[in-house]
């Protein structure tokens, strides 16, 4: 690929646009396009504009395969991908690194934890570390008496033995643990069960109707205990379902949701949300994604792509690569910068960058992977607030 010159960079916004997890798509869409943006505004890549492609993988392996060996095929200029959800990492990861695309994930999935791909990269804390923070934040809201209520899908099941685990690991006292097949019409008789054992608290996650229909059928039994969820009950869709099935009111004043967290006031954060503002005709509805992490990491993400490009000097993926943790990382002598204009001119000066973004800082291990921290988020006044921050001794009691 060449070094300089006026083609486009494509970026592939790879997640489900459809199907039960199709909010994958537009909450990893809100993190590009504000990147493609003000990469843009800066210049571009070395003569380069950025270009977000959405590709819809459909939330299914069978449907993913084939969709990225299409995208591989037919797009010279890929550059890099933002995607494989925990539905479709395992099956789709190998397929880019093949072919020497780096690869930006936001699974959780533990497989990943030791992964020895060289084109593997993930910001967020793993579904482990998720899970254990659920529990953590049960211990530290005084909830003792934890029911665990999870989908059977690979998004929900990641966190769930975690969660479990770390409910026991926390002594609390675990009433009924709860392996639900998703998108049944009725749930009867788990709900039965849970509600017979009278749960000060339920840690979950599931798809939205899965969980819409759920509560419904335990609210017609006269009981919502308190509810402690992940970042998936944060997107608008689990929301209106749930809604739905049992109020706003009852949902608002139930639900604790337990999310990675960074300081949402930083430069690079407000740089962020201040072109996030502007993509209404790229994401519908583009601030309700504002407080969302994984929205917020996939931003970041293509930032690092960009200026790992432009230390390199080459928007060669096999080449830049090698780069992403060089401007990321922390090392002697390192300018700080929070934007990629800034950064973009600390390198053409012939200086070393660690670039600390809207998702704090990013310092990848051997395996690639760099973790955030976690926070307990309420819903008020139409936005969501973070309630308390889970500190690093509370999520490591739980393991």
């Amino acid at each position: 690929m060449a070094h300089s010159g006026s083609g486009s960079l494509v970026v592939a916004i790879f997640h489900a646009y459809s199907g039960p997890n199709a909010a994958f798509g537009p909450e990893a869409a809100a993190g590009c396009f504000p990147a493609e943006k003000l990469i843009n505004a800066a210049g571009g890549v070395l003569g380069h504009k950025i270009v977000c492609d959405p590709t819809d993988s459909k939330g299914d392996p069978a449907d993913a395969v084939p969709a990225a060996n299409r995208l591989i095929a037919s797009t010279s200029s890929l550059v890099g991908v933002l995607g494989g959800g925990s539905d479709t990492a395992t099956a789709v990861v190998p397929l880019f690194a093949q072919a020497n695309i780096p690869v930006f994930s936001t699974t959780g999935q533990a497989s990943f934890d030791h992964s020895t791909s060289p084109y593997f990269w993930r910001i967020l804390s793993p579904d482990p570390a998720q899970g254990g923070a659920m529990a953590a934040a049960a211990k530290k809201l005084g909830l003792t008496r934890v029911a665990t209520v999870f989908g059977n899908d690979s998004s929900a099941q990641g966190s769930a033995p975690a969660a479990i685990a770390g409910v026991t690991k926390l002594h609390l006292h675990l009433v009924t643990n709860q392996t639900i097949a998703i998108g049944q019409l009725s749930y009867r008789s788990e709900v039965q069960k849970l509600a017979s054992a009278k749960p000060q608290v339920i840690i979950s996650e599931a798809d939205p109707q899965t969980s819409a229909t759920y509560l419904s059928e335990l609210r017609q039994l006269g009981t919502i205990p308190d509810l402690i969820t992940d970042p998936v009950s944060q997107e608008p869709g689990w929301r209106k379902a749930v809604i739905g099935a049992i109020g706003a009111s009852n949902l608002n004043a139930r639900d604790y949701a337990v999310v990675a967290y960074a300081p949402l006031t930083t430069l690079a954060y407000r740089t962020y949300t201040a072109a996030l503002k502007t993509i209404g005709k790229q994401v519908s509805q583009p601030m309700q994604w504002n407080s969302d992490l994984y929205s917020v990491a996939d931003y970041d993400s293509v930032v690092v792509m960009a200026l790992a490009m432009d230390m390199a000097h080459s928007t060669s993926p096999k080449v830049y690569n090698t780069f992403i943790p060089k401007v990321t990382n922390p090392s002697a002598g390192a300018v700080v910068v929070h934007t990629y204009a800034a950064g973009k001119v600390a390198l053409a000066k012939g200086k070393r960058i660690q670039y600390v973004g809207a998702a704090g800082a990013i310092i990848f291990d051997r395996w690639h992977n760099a973790g955030q921290g976690f926070a307990i988020e309420r819903y008020k006044n139409g936005n969501w607030a973070v309630s308390s921050v889970l500190s690093s001794a509370e999520i490591k009691a739980a393991f």
